[in-house]
Protein backbone atom coordinates (compact mmCIF):
# COMPACT_ATOMS: atom_id res chain seq x y z
CA UNK A 1 0.00 0.00 0.00
CA UNK A 2 1.19 3.26 -0.98
CA UNK A 3 2.61 5.82 2.23
CA UNK A 4 0.02 8.47 2.32
CA UNK A 5 2.72 10.94 3.87
CA UNK A 6 5.02 10.11 0.74
CA UNK A 7 5.08 12.75 -2.16
CA UNK A 8 4.76 10.45 -5.46
CA UNK A 9 4.94 7.62 -2.91
CA UNK A 10 8.63 7.98 -3.23
CA UNK A 11 9.22 11.66 -1.17
CA UNK A 12 9.10 12.03 2.43
CA UNK A 13 8.75 16.06 3.34
CA UNK A 14 10.98 16.53 6.45
CA UNK A 15 10.97 19.86 7.19
CA UNK A 16 10.31 23.53 5.75
CA UNK A 17 13.07 25.96 4.19
CA UNK A 18 10.90 28.69 3.53
CA UNK A 19 8.29 30.46 5.83
CA UNK A 20 6.16 30.40 2.89
CA UNK A 21 6.19 26.45 3.01
CA UNK A 22 7.24 26.26 -0.98
CA UNK A 23 10.19 24.64 -0.94
CA UNK A 24 11.13 21.57 1.85
CA UNK A 25 14.23 19.49 3.35
CA UNK A 26 13.16 16.17 2.08
CA UNK A 27 14.31 12.12 2.33
CA UNK A 28 13.91 10.35 -1.35
CA UNK A 29 12.68 7.03 0.24
CA UNK A 30 13.62 5.09 -2.98
CA UNK A 31 17.38 5.88 -3.39
CA UNK A 32 17.98 7.00 0.24
CA UNK A 33 19.61 10.07 -0.33
CA UNK A 34 18.81 13.54 0.99
CA UNK A 35 16.78 16.00 -1.82
CA UNK A 36 15.51 19.24 -1.47
CA UNK A 37 11.81 19.84 -3.25
CA UNK A 38 10.32 23.08 -4.45
CA UNK A 39 6.78 23.94 -5.34
CA UNK A 40 5.56 25.77 -8.40
CA UNK A 41 2.28 27.13 -9.17
CA UNK A 42 1.25 26.71 -12.33
CA UNK A 43 -0.55 29.36 -14.26
CA UNK A 44 -3.74 28.38 -16.74
CA UNK A 45 -3.60 26.45 -19.40
CA UNK A 46 -1.69 28.33 -22.49
CA UNK A 47 1.51 29.45 -24.05
CA UNK A 48 2.78 30.79 -20.81
CA UNK A 49 2.26 27.75 -18.86
CA UNK A 50 3.82 26.13 -21.80
CA UNK A 51 7.40 28.14 -21.70
CA UNK A 52 7.28 27.48 -18.39
CA UNK A 53 7.06 23.74 -18.89
CA UNK A 54 9.95 23.82 -21.84
CA UNK A 55 12.34 25.87 -19.36
CA UNK A 56 11.91 23.42 -16.77
CA UNK A 57 12.31 20.48 -19.30
CA UNK A 58 15.75 22.58 -20.00
CA UNK A 59 16.88 22.54 -16.37
CA UNK A 60 16.32 18.53 -15.83
CA UNK A 61 18.67 18.00 -18.49
CA UNK A 62 21.29 20.04 -18.27
CA UNK A 63 24.06 18.76 -15.62
CA UNK A 64 26.86 20.73 -14.84
CA UNK A 65 28.95 20.59 -11.47
CA UNK A 66 28.76 24.26 -10.22
CA UNK A 67 24.76 23.76 -10.79
CA UNK A 68 22.12 21.91 -8.75
CA UNK A 69 20.55 18.71 -10.03
CA UNK A 70 16.82 18.55 -10.74
CA UNK A 71 16.66 15.18 -10.09
CA UNK A 72 12.68 14.36 -10.99
CA UNK A 73 9.70 16.76 -11.64
CA UNK A 74 6.36 15.55 -9.58
CA UNK A 75 3.68 17.08 -11.21
CA UNK A 76 -0.23 17.87 -10.32
CA UNK A 77 -2.52 19.80 -12.33
CA UNK A 78 -1.84 23.40 -10.97
CA UNK A 79 1.28 23.09 -9.49
CA UNK A 80 4.82 21.01 -9.90
CA UNK A 81 7.31 19.62 -7.82
CA UNK A 82 10.93 20.27 -8.54
CA UNK A 83 12.90 17.03 -6.79
CA UNK A 84 16.55 18.54 -6.48
CA UNK A 85 20.02 18.14 -4.97
CA UNK A 86 20.51 18.82 -1.55
CA UNK A 87 23.25 21.07 -1.30
CA UNK A 88 25.24 21.64 1.58
CA UNK A 89 27.02 24.91 2.21
CA UNK A 90 26.73 28.62 3.25
CA UNK A 91 25.25 31.09 0.56
CA UNK A 92 28.26 33.88 -0.27
CA UNK A 93 26.16 36.33 1.41
CA UNK A 94 25.71 34.60 4.72
CA UNK A 95 29.51 33.32 4.32
CA UNK A 96 30.89 37.16 4.46
CA UNK A 97 28.29 37.67 7.14
CA UNK A 98 29.74 35.45 9.37
CA UNK A 99 33.40 35.46 7.93
CA UNK A 100 33.92 38.70 6.62
CA UNK A 101 34.48 39.67 2.69
CA UNK A 102 36.46 37.45 0.64
CA UNK A 103 39.54 38.09 -0.80
CA UNK A 104 40.07 39.64 -4.50
CA UNK A 105 41.33 36.32 -5.61
CA UNK A 106 39.38 33.88 -3.62
CA UNK A 107 36.42 35.91 -4.92
CA UNK A 108 37.59 35.99 -8.71
CA UNK A 109 37.38 31.84 -8.42
CA UNK A 110 34.28 31.85 -7.19
CA UNK A 111 33.29 34.02 -10.18
CA UNK A 112 35.05 31.46 -12.40
CA UNK A 113 32.76 28.98 -11.73
CA UNK A 114 29.53 30.56 -11.67
CA UNK A 115 30.80 32.24 -15.17
CA UNK A 116 31.72 28.74 -15.77
CA UNK A 117 27.95 26.70 -15.01
CA UNK A 118 26.00 30.29 -17.21
CA UNK A 119 27.92 29.84 -20.34
CA UNK A 120 27.55 26.18 -19.89
CA UNK A 121 23.41 26.78 -19.18
CA UNK A 122 23.59 29.39 -21.62
CA UNK A 123 24.64 27.03 -24.43
CA UNK A 124 21.85 24.45 -23.19
CA UNK A 125 18.95 27.01 -23.01
CA UNK A 126 19.06 27.31 -19.51
CA UNK A 127 19.08 30.59 -17.44
CA UNK A 128 20.59 30.51 -13.91
CA UNK A 129 19.34 33.03 -11.56
CA UNK A 130 23.58 33.48 -9.57
CA UNK A 131 22.84 36.12 -7.04
CA UNK A 132 24.94 36.20 -3.29
CA UNK A 133 22.06 33.92 -1.59
CA UNK A 134 21.71 31.53 -3.96
CA UNK A 135 25.64 30.92 -4.63
CA UNK A 136 26.97 28.26 -2.07
CA UNK A 137 30.06 27.51 -1.16
CA UNK A 138 30.62 24.30 0.70
CA UNK A 139 33.21 22.81 2.57
CA UNK A 140 34.22 20.53 0.22
CA UNK A 141 34.92 23.49 -1.80
CA UNK A 142 32.26 23.62 -4.82
CA UNK A 143 30.52 26.60 -5.88
CA UNK A 144 26.96 25.82 -6.42
CA UNK A 145 24.67 27.69 -8.35
CA UNK A 146 20.93 26.90 -6.76
CA UNK A 147 18.31 28.70 -8.96
CA UNK A 148 17.60 28.90 -12.40
CA UNK A 149 15.31 31.28 -13.88
CA UNK A 150 12.15 29.45 -15.09
CA UNK A 151 10.02 32.53 -15.05
CA UNK A 152 12.06 35.51 -16.74
CA UNK A 153 14.91 35.78 -18.05
CA UNK A 154 18.03 37.22 -16.05
CA UNK A 155 21.41 39.69 -16.75
CA UNK A 156 23.55 36.86 -15.76
CA UNK A 157 26.65 38.57 -15.85
CA UNK A 158 25.04 41.67 -14.26
CA UNK A 159 23.96 38.75 -11.57
CA UNK A 160 27.96 37.74 -11.29
CA UNK A 161 28.96 41.45 -10.88
CA UNK A 162 26.33 41.49 -7.92
CA UNK A 163 27.59 38.31 -6.17
CA UNK A 164 31.65 39.18 -6.88
CA UNK A 165 30.60 42.84 -5.36
CA UNK A 166 28.93 40.94 -2.27
CA UNK A 167 31.94 38.69 -2.15
CA UNK A 168 34.53 41.52 -1.56
CA UNK A 169 32.12 44.47 -0.11
CA UNK A 170 30.27 42.12 2.26
CA UNK A 171 27.27 43.34 1.48
CA UNK A 172 25.00 43.72 -1.57
CA UNK A 173 25.69 46.57 -4.23
CA UNK A 174 23.48 49.63 -3.24
CA UNK A 175 21.78 48.07 0.00
CA UNK A 176 22.90 47.57 3.15
CA UNK A 177 24.22 45.21 5.63
CA UNK A 178 21.10 43.35 5.58
CA UNK A 179 20.18 42.95 1.75
CA UNK A 180 19.85 40.11 0.13
CA UNK A 181 16.85 38.66 -1.42
CA UNK A 182 16.37 36.53 -4.29
CA UNK A 183 15.78 37.97 -7.55
CA UNK A 184 12.29 37.30 -8.91
CA UNK A 185 11.96 35.07 -11.57
CA UNK A 186 13.51 31.87 -9.69
CA UNK A 187 11.98 28.26 -9.02
CA UNK A 188 11.26 29.69 -5.33
CA UNK A 189 13.76 27.55 -4.08
CA UNK A 190 14.81 26.54 -0.50
CA UNK A 191 17.42 27.81 2.20
CA UNK A 192 21.29 27.04 0.98
CA UNK A 193 22.54 27.37 3.72
CA UNK A 194 20.38 24.69 5.19
CA UNK A 195 21.25 22.15 2.28
CA UNK A 196 19.29 23.06 0.10
CA UNK A 197 18.92 25.31 -3.06
CA UNK A 198 18.44 29.15 -3.09
CA UNK A 199 17.80 31.78 -0.60
CA UNK A 200 18.40 31.99 3.20
CA UNK A 201 15.63 32.36 5.80
CA UNK A 202 15.76 35.66 6.75
CA UNK A 203 17.19 37.77 4.17
CA UNK A 204 16.10 40.92 2.32
CA UNK A 205 16.88 43.21 0.25
CA UNK A 206 17.48 43.28 -3.32
CA UNK A 207 20.24 41.77 -5.28
CA UNK A 208 20.69 40.41 -8.66
CA UNK A 209 19.54 41.91 -11.68
CA UNK A 210 17.64 44.27 -9.56
CA UNK A 211 20.87 45.47 -8.04
CA UNK A 212 20.96 49.72 -9.04
CA UNK A 213 24.13 51.34 -8.58
CA UNK A 214 27.73 49.43 -7.79
CA UNK A 215 29.35 52.21 -5.75
CA UNK A 216 32.24 49.38 -5.80
CA UNK A 217 35.22 52.23 -5.17
CA UNK A 218 36.45 49.68 -2.16
CA UNK A 219 36.42 46.80 -4.13
CA UNK A 220 40.00 46.99 -4.47
CA UNK A 221 41.68 45.01 -7.81
CA UNK A 222 37.68 43.93 -9.05
CA UNK A 223 36.94 48.00 -8.78
CA UNK A 224 37.01 48.17 -12.28
CA UNK A 225 35.62 45.17 -13.36
CA UNK A 226 32.72 45.81 -11.43
CA UNK A 227 32.31 48.84 -12.52
CA UNK A 228 31.64 47.47 -15.93
CA UNK A 229 29.43 44.10 -15.08
CA UNK A 230 27.02 46.59 -12.57
CA UNK A 231 26.91 49.48 -15.36
CA UNK A 232 23.30 50.87 -15.91
CA UNK A 233 23.91 51.27 -19.49
CA UNK A 234 24.38 47.59 -20.91
CA UNK A 235 26.91 49.14 -24.04
CA UNK A 236 29.45 49.90 -20.96
CA UNK A 237 29.62 46.20 -19.85
CA UNK A 238 32.36 43.72 -20.10
CA UNK A 239 31.53 40.56 -22.38
CA UNK A 240 32.18 36.83 -21.00
CA UNK A 241 34.90 36.29 -22.67
CA UNK A 242 36.40 39.60 -21.43
CA UNK A 243 35.23 38.96 -17.60
CA UNK A 244 37.02 35.68 -17.49
CA UNK A 245 39.84 36.77 -18.84
CA UNK A 246 40.20 39.50 -16.08
CA UNK A 247 39.20 37.27 -13.49
CA UNK A 248 41.54 34.35 -14.80
CA UNK A 249 44.51 37.59 -14.28
CA UNK A 250 43.23 37.79 -10.59
CA UNK A 251 43.63 34.34 -9.23
CA UNK A 252 46.38 31.76 -8.94
CA UNK A 253 43.49 29.14 -10.79
CA UNK A 254 45.77 27.81 -14.54
CA UNK A 255 43.80 28.83 -17.47
CA UNK A 256 42.20 25.93 -18.73
CA UNK A 257 42.54 25.20 -22.62
CA UNK A 258 41.45 28.18 -24.16
CA UNK A 259 40.47 29.12 -27.95
CA UNK A 260 43.12 30.38 -29.96
CA UNK A 261 40.76 33.91 -30.24
CA UNK A 262 40.70 34.26 -26.63
CA UNK A 263 42.82 37.78 -25.81
CA UNK A 264 45.23 38.22 -23.40
CA UNK A 265 44.21 41.13 -20.57
CA UNK A 266 45.77 44.06 -22.10
CA UNK A 267 43.71 43.63 -25.35
CA UNK A 268 40.68 42.85 -24.09
CA UNK A 269 40.84 46.22 -22.12
CA UNK A 270 41.95 47.53 -24.85
CA UNK A 271 38.88 46.70 -26.46
CA UNK A 272 36.47 48.08 -23.43
CA UNK A 273 38.55 51.11 -24.21
CA UNK A 274 37.39 51.50 -27.64
CA UNK A 275 33.66 50.27 -27.03
CA UNK A 276 33.38 53.67 -24.99
CA UNK A 277 34.53 52.39 -21.39
CA UNK A 278 37.98 53.79 -21.21
CA UNK A 279 36.98 54.31 -17.05
CA UNK A 280 37.92 50.59 -17.33
CA UNK A 281 41.56 50.56 -18.15
CA UNK A 282 43.60 50.89 -14.35
CA UNK A 283 47.04 50.01 -14.06
CA UNK A 284 48.32 46.08 -13.65
CA UNK A 285 49.23 45.34 -10.62
CA UNK A 286 52.98 43.69 -11.40
CA UNK A 287 52.93 39.69 -11.57
CA UNK A 288 53.29 38.24 -8.35
CA UNK A 289 56.04 35.78 -7.63
CA UNK A 290 54.94 32.22 -7.37
CA UNK A 291 54.10 31.37 -3.31
CA UNK A 292 56.98 29.43 -1.82
CA UNK A 293 56.99 25.99 -1.10
CA UNK A 294 55.30 24.84 2.05
CA UNK A 295 57.56 24.56 5.21
CA UNK A 296 58.36 20.97 5.04
CA UNK A 297 56.84 18.77 8.40
CA UNK A 298 58.82 18.39 11.52
CA UNK A 299 60.82 15.53 12.16
CA UNK A 300 60.48 15.83 15.89
CA UNK A 301 58.79 17.91 18.16
CA UNK A 302 60.06 18.75 21.54
CA UNK A 303 56.49 19.05 22.90
CA UNK A 304 53.32 17.95 21.91
CA UNK A 305 51.09 20.02 19.77
CA UNK A 306 48.05 22.22 20.57
CA UNK A 307 45.14 20.27 19.12
CA UNK A 308 43.05 23.13 19.97
CA UNK A 309 45.25 25.69 17.23
CA UNK A 310 45.41 23.45 14.18
CA UNK A 311 42.32 24.34 13.01
CA UNK A 312 41.04 28.33 12.65
CA UNK A 313 38.49 29.49 13.41
CA UNK A 314 37.44 30.72 9.66
CA UNK A 315 38.49 27.26 8.49
CA UNK A 316 36.10 25.76 11.78
CA UNK A 317 33.63 28.04 9.87
CA UNK A 318 33.78 26.48 6.58
CA UNK A 319 33.24 23.44 8.84
CA UNK A 320 29.65 24.66 9.77
CA UNK A 321 31.80 24.83 13.58
CA UNK A 322 32.20 26.97 16.37
CA UNK A 323 35.22 28.95 15.76
CA UNK A 324 36.45 28.20 19.45
CA UNK A 325 36.67 24.47 20.80
CA UNK A 326 36.22 23.46 24.27
CA UNK A 327 39.51 21.34 25.88
CA UNK A 328 39.85 18.23 26.86
CA UNK A 329 43.63 17.05 27.98
CA UNK A 330 44.58 15.55 24.93
CA UNK A 331 42.37 16.70 22.60
CA UNK A 332 39.80 19.14 21.85
CA UNK A 333 36.34 19.45 20.04
CA UNK A 334 34.18 21.97 18.07
CA UNK A 335 30.43 21.89 18.58
CA UNK A 336 27.91 22.68 15.38
CA UNK A 337 28.10 26.83 14.77
CA UNK A 338 24.36 26.60 15.16
CA UNK A 339 22.51 24.00 17.35
CA UNK A 340 19.30 24.91 15.87
CA UNK A 341 20.53 24.53 12.75
CA UNK A 342 18.95 21.33 11.02
CA UNK A 343 20.62 17.95 11.56
CA UNK A 344 22.80 18.23 7.90
CA UNK A 345 24.74 21.16 9.78
CA UNK A 346 25.03 20.46 13.31
CA UNK A 347 28.55 18.75 12.72
CA UNK A 348 31.55 18.26 15.34
CA UNK A 349 34.51 17.73 15.23
CA UNK A 350 37.38 16.51 17.82
CA UNK A 351 41.30 16.14 17.57
CA UNK A 352 43.73 14.01 19.77
CA UNK A 353 47.44 14.25 19.74
CA UNK A 354 49.75 11.91 21.14
CA UNK A 355 53.48 12.70 21.21
CA UNK A 356 55.86 10.12 21.17
CA UNK A 357 59.59 10.10 22.57
CA UNK A 358 60.84 8.74 19.02
CA UNK A 359 59.30 8.29 15.36
CA UNK A 360 59.40 5.03 15.42
CA UNK A 361 57.06 4.45 18.67
CA UNK A 362 55.14 6.98 16.77
CA UNK A 363 54.88 4.99 13.84
CA UNK A 364 54.44 1.68 16.22
CA UNK A 365 51.40 3.73 17.56
CA UNK A 366 49.70 4.45 14.26
CA UNK A 367 50.00 0.86 12.99
CA UNK A 368 48.25 -0.67 16.30
CA UNK A 369 45.44 2.48 15.75
CA UNK A 370 45.41 0.87 12.62
CA UNK A 371 45.01 -2.75 13.57
CA UNK A 372 42.41 -1.57 16.30
CA UNK A 373 40.25 0.69 14.14
CA UNK A 374 40.23 -2.10 10.81
CA UNK A 375 38.34 -3.96 13.50
CA UNK A 376 35.51 -2.01 14.76
CA UNK A 377 32.28 -3.65 13.89
CA UNK A 378 30.78 -0.25 12.94
CA UNK A 379 33.06 0.34 10.45
CA UNK A 380 31.28 1.41 6.80
CA UNK A 381 34.53 2.18 4.96
CA UNK A 382 37.68 0.15 5.53
CA UNK A 383 40.97 2.29 6.48
CA UNK A 384 42.43 3.83 3.33
CA UNK A 385 45.98 5.08 2.85
CA UNK A 386 45.85 8.96 2.07
CA UNK A 387 49.17 9.56 0.13
CA UNK A 388 50.76 12.92 0.86
CA UNK A 389 49.47 13.52 3.68
CA UNK A 390 52.14 13.74 6.61
CA UNK A 391 54.74 10.98 6.90
CA UNK A 392 51.76 8.65 6.57
CA UNK A 393 47.68 8.71 6.54
CA UNK A 394 44.59 6.23 6.88
CA UNK A 395 41.08 7.75 6.55
CA UNK A 396 37.81 5.24 7.20
CA UNK A 397 34.46 5.59 8.20
CA UNK A 398 31.88 4.47 11.30
CA UNK A 399 28.65 4.71 11.43
CA UNK A 400 25.98 4.14 14.34
CA UNK A 401 23.57 2.87 11.51
CA UNK A 402 20.72 5.52 12.91
CA UNK A 403 21.64 8.95 12.22
CA UNK A 404 25.59 10.03 12.09
CA UNK A 405 28.72 8.94 10.19
CA UNK A 406 31.92 9.40 11.40
CA UNK A 407 34.87 10.35 9.42
CA UNK A 408 38.37 9.95 10.87
CA UNK A 409 41.48 10.69 9.85
CA UNK A 410 44.31 9.40 11.45
CA UNK A 411 47.94 10.81 10.37
CA UNK A 412 51.58 10.67 11.13
CA UNK A 413 53.95 13.97 11.68
CA UNK A 414 57.62 12.87 12.96
CA UNK A 415 57.12 11.79 16.55
CA UNK A 416 53.52 12.72 16.45
CA UNK A 417 49.99 10.85 15.91
CA UNK A 418 47.52 13.16 15.45
CA UNK A 419 43.44 11.99 14.94
CA UNK A 420 40.59 13.65 13.46
CA UNK A 421 37.39 12.81 13.59
CA UNK A 422 34.80 14.78 11.48
CA UNK A 423 30.49 13.34 12.96
CA UNK A 424 27.99 14.55 10.79
CA UNK A 425 24.31 14.19 12.16
CA UNK A 426 23.18 12.23 8.46
CA UNK A 427 22.94 8.66 7.11
CA UNK A 428 24.78 8.09 4.48
CA UNK A 429 26.99 10.48 3.82
CA UNK A 430 25.33 12.07 0.85
CA UNK A 431 28.20 13.04 -2.03
CA UNK A 432 30.96 11.92 0.69
CA UNK A 433 30.81 15.57 2.27
CA UNK A 434 31.60 14.17 5.76
CA UNK A 435 34.73 12.09 4.33
CA UNK A 436 35.46 15.07 2.34
CA UNK A 437 35.35 17.66 5.68
CA UNK A 438 37.24 15.03 7.46
CA UNK A 439 40.20 15.23 4.77
CA UNK A 440 40.34 19.00 4.72
CA UNK A 441 40.33 19.31 8.14
CA UNK A 442 43.31 17.07 8.57
CA UNK A 443 45.26 19.37 5.54
CA UNK A 444 44.76 22.23 7.35
CA UNK A 445 45.83 20.40 10.47
CA UNK A 446 48.93 19.18 8.76
CA UNK A 447 49.37 22.73 7.15
CA UNK A 448 49.30 24.34 11.01
CA UNK A 449 52.00 21.93 11.89
CA UNK A 450 54.59 22.84 9.32
CA UNK A 451 57.54 24.86 10.73
CA UNK A 452 56.92 23.74 14.44
CA UNK A 453 59.44 22.73 16.48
Amino acid sequence: MTDPNLLAGRYRLLERRDRAGTSWRSRDELLQRDVTITGISLPPPGPHRDRLLVRIRAAADFRHPNVITLHDVVSFPDRVWLILESVEGRSVLRTVRAEGPLTAERAAEVGLRVLDAQTAAHGRGVNLLAGPESVLLTPDDRVVVTDFAIFDATDELRDLGTVLFTAVEGQAPGTGPHAGSRPAGGIAPASGDAGGAGPAAGDTGATGSGATGSGATGSGPLAPLLEGLLAAEPAHRPDATTTRTVLQGLTSRPARSRPRHLLPVAAALALLAVGGTAFWLWPRPAAQPRSAAPAPLPTFFAKAPDPCSLISGEHAGRLYLAPSPSRKKTACAWHAADPTAPDSLRNTLEITVVREPKAALAHATYLRLRSRDAKDTRIVSAPADVPGLGDEAYVYQLSNGHSSVNSVVVLRAGNVVTALQYHRFTVPDAGGRGYAGALQAARWAVDSLRGRK
